[in-house]
């Protein structure tokens, strides 16, 4: 990430203040099929350690909805168009981001799933939420090269990430924010 992310004064960075974490997530099953793009800072308020959702775009009009009214979450509906293991994201005012994803040096391991933490604020300043989100997946070593990012987003420091992961297959569980 080159330069600070803006970080809200009721939060503290979490290592870095120029670290951008990148998510890019496939929902295959469940409730809702689509894809999403989601990008911020990791941060902490008290003792709680998370990811800031900052900017947030998904493939489906139904998450756009609910993930504003029940998480308070900046979702925006964007076209995700895949090609092999690259993705292209465009929202209503454009290109977004073009990624594209590699095995890791070890990326065929079979490692058994293993439970993880997936932690998130959303929500600002006196509406601030906590997301306890976890996880249960087999984790891969993967790598993510940024092949392009809208001017609109804090800019990457490099084209191809320090640390990257990709878990498949994964079973997720969000429950009910709290407010923090």
């Amino acid at each position: 990430m080159a330069g600070r992310l803006p970080v809200p004064a009721d939060l503290r960075p979490l290592g870095a203040p120029t670290r951008l974490v990148v998510g890019v997530v496939r929902y295959r099953e469940g409730t809702l099929s689509y894809d999403e793009l989601a990008v911020g800072p990791l941060v902490r308020r008290g003792r709680r350690a998370g990811f800031l959702v900052d900017r947030i775009w998904v493939s489906d009009a139904t998450s756009v909805r609910g993930g504003r009214a029940i998480w308070d979450l900046p979702k925006e509906l964007a076209e995700f168009t895949w090609s092999g293991r690259s993705v292209r994201v465009t929202d209503r005012d454009g290109p977004v981001a073009e990624l594209a994803f590699r095995p890791g040096p070890l990326g065929g391991l079979g490692l058994p799933a293993v439970p993880l933490p997936l932690p998130g604020f959303s929500g600002s300043g006196e509406r601030r939420l906590f997301v306890p989100g976890r996880l249960v997946g087999t984790v891969r070593p993967e790598a993510m090269t940024v092949l392009s990012w809208s001017d609109r987003l804090p800019r990457p420091a490099r084209a191809t990430t320090r640390l990257s992961v990709a878990v498949r297959p994964f079973r997720m569980t969000v429950p009910g924010p709290v407010r923090c």
